[in-house]
């Protein structure tokens, strides 16, 4: 099963840790995965998630926005 793109997505905070190198986020919600035995990952679109950076950061400082909060509060 080649994995689609847009359930993808590069962090560099798990479980309370930080790295640089970070984690690639696969979106498993709703996947019918029966049958399936192997995933494949193009490396080329790992490289542009990681280049993207940690999206989750902006989604952060939007809900904070949103709420009335201060964006840049780390």
């Amino acid at each position: 099963m080649l994995f689609p793109k847009s359930r993808m997505r590069f962090t560099t905070s798990y479980q309370g840790k930080d790295d640089p190198e970070g984690w690639i986020i696969l979106d498993l919600t709703g996947a019918d995965l029966e049958g399936v035995g192997k995933l494949y990952l193009s490396m080329e679109v790992i490289h542009t998630l990681k280049q993207g950076g940690d999206t989750s950061v902006d989604r952060l400082k939007q809900a904070r926005a949103l709420l009335g909060g201060d964006a840049n509060e780390e």
